[in-house]
């Protein structure tokens, strides 16, 4: 579904991401690493999540498409 995507809490992100399996690795700088692995520590996927408290559509589209997840879960 490609509705309009409207900004987020970088919180919320966050909390959808790490409910979905993601792990948090790197925050050094403007962004935070997050990093989806499987059963045998293997990279799935990874995105990068900003340290703005909200998060503008541009960037939720994006991390929508690096974490492969639906853009239901995120609304």
């Amino acid at each position: 579904m490609q509705g309009k995507i409207h900004p987020l809490p970088r919180d919320k992100v966050k909390k959808i991401l790490e409910h979905n399996g993601f792990v948090w690795v790197k925050g050094r700088g403007p962004h935070m690493k997050y990093k989806k692995y499987d059963g045998n520590g293997a990279c799935l996927a990874t995105t990068l999540v900003s340290h703005c408290p909200n998060l503008v559509p541009f960037h939720i589209r994006n991390i929508i498409r690096q974490s492969k997840k639906p853009e239901e879960e995120f609304y």
